[in-house]
């Protein structure tokens, strides 16, 4: 009776470790599904890496069932001394191996998870993904908040640099001296636009025009058809250009529309006509410049009397200071700006640029040093016409202000002297605001360097 309970026993135990063998091969085969699909993403060294150690695994695995077979055996050959503790050993069995099934099965998917786009050799790229993405969210969330705090101050007048006076626009140094400027008076509306003077420059850029298409060997365009295509072009756009209202648009508005005409006619006929622009464009402002100051002389010939009289350079540069002064005030009387200021040059700049010295042979030399000073233009009536055809991708627009000042001051040196005038404009904003929804051009900032050749 006892050898018929052992071998029951025998077989219960046999029974037990056949199904944990069943059970650990499920295992393996979980984990060899995981690891093949995170091998997809792997290089192919990695690959056969992996797979062999998947093999090893599993061998290794069934090996450890056999061994205990083998074990549980050799421990229960005295069946009837341990045939009471033949419950709790099975109950042991079943429990470790299903608790290594557990953690295999809730491992592998990790597993395939954190190596799906890391390479095997880098399982923390995750992490280092991780890492950087909160950094970078933290950094966005600062400065929305710092841009908020910016606009709520400003909206209430909050810190003292806020509610000083404003200091003068063309001054981004720290040299005392650089601040200090020569400006006009303020107008206070009191100043309208000249309409004959405005209706004259618009011709002068009509005739300036197609004689440089003539230099160009371009004789197509006539006085007739570039009048009947502004025609055209301003019964299509007036519409659209002014705002719906019913109060008229005064002279100025008028003159800026009609600015936007002409030049807006002008650039079609140059991209259609495949004309050179770089040629095209200085040709066109310096003889404009030349006509322009030409036509004014003419009205007011002590404007800039005797500033190319003088023979030392510099002599020539005070006046050529003088002459940027007198183009703007120019332009402040015609009513084409409200207002306008002018940087003073630092005495060492000047000095060093004006320096000459004797050599030991008869000819001069001198110690070259570019001269750079700012004038600012406040209020331009053809400010949003500028900038409209500079959105259109235009590089040709009304800047009589840079066009006068280039040619007055380059006449008050004259050709033996060989200075070169660089002129570029900015559009600025003279009021401070750190929201980039209300920036709004107020000014357009000449900046002229005078270089010796």
């Amino acid at each position: 009776m006892m050898f018929i309970i052992a071998k029951k026993s025998i077989m219960r135990r046999r029974l037990s470790a056949a199904i944990g063998v069943l059970i650990a091969t499920a295992v393996c085969c979980k984990i060899s599904t995981a690891m093949a699909l995170s091998m997809k993403s792997l290089s192919p060294d990695a690959s056969r890496r992996s797979a062999s150690t998947m093999q090893r695994y599993r061998s290794s695995s069934i090996e450890q069932v056999g061994i205990d077979i083998q074990q549980q055996d050799q421990q229960h050959t005295h069946i009837q001394d341990q045939d009471c503790n033949c419950d709790y050993h099975r109950r042991g069995i079943i429990l470790t191996t299903l608790t290594s099934a557990i953690i295999s099965l809730s491992g592998a998917p990790t597993l395939a998870a954190a190596t799906e786009n890391d390479s095997f050799e880098a399982p923390m790229n995750g992490l280092t993904r991780q890492i950087r993405t909160t950094v970078v969210k933290g950094a966005q969330v600062i400065d929305k908040l710092d841009s908020k705090w910016e606009r709520f101050s400003d909206d209430f007048g909050l810190g003292d640099k806020r509610n000083q006076p404003k200091r003068n626009v063309i001054d981004a140094g720290g040299n005392e001296r650089s601040k200090k400027v020569v400006q006009s008076q303020s107008n206070n509306g009191g100043i309208v636009l000249d309409e004959v003077f405005a209706e004259n420059l618009l011709k002068q850029c009509d005739e300036t025009f197609l004689s440089c298409l003539k230099a160009q060997n371009i004789a197509t365009i006539s006085p007739e058809s570039l009048l009947q295509q502004m025609n055209d072009t301003t019964n299509l756009l007036r519409k659209s250009f002014f705002k719906a209202s019913s109060i008229p648009a005064n002279a100025q508005e008028e003159f800026n529309f009609n600015c936007y005409v002409h030049f807006r006619v002008y650039n079609e006929i140059l991209v259609r006509e495949k004309v050179f622009f770089p040629s095209f464009k200085n040709d066109f402002e310096a003889s404009v410049g030349k006509l322009i100051l030409k036509s004014t002389l003419k009205e007011q010939p002590s404007l800039l009397q005797d500033l190319a009289s003088e023979t030392t350079l510099n002599e020539r540069l005070t006046n050529a200071l003088v002459a940027s002064d007198t183009v703007a005030t120019l332009l402040q009387n015609k009513g084409l700006i409200d207002t306008w200021e002018r940087s003073i040059p630092p005495d060492d700049d000047i000095e060093d640029w004006t320096t000459t010295s004797r050599s030991t042979t008869t000819d001069n030399f001198y110690v070259s040093s570019d001269l750079e000073y700012s004038l600012a233009l406040n209020g331009d009536v053809t400010l949003n016409s500028q900038l409209l055809l500079q959105e259109l991708g235009y590089r040709l627009y009304p800047s009589f202000g840079r066009w006068l000042v280039h040619e007055a001051v380059l006449q008050c040196f004259g050709s033996e002297n060989k200075v070169k005038v660089n002129m570029d404009d900015y559009y600025m904003d003279t009021s401070y605001n750190s929201n980039p929804d209300l920036f709004e051009v107020k000014q357009v900032l000449l900046n002229i360097v005078l270089e010796r050749d």
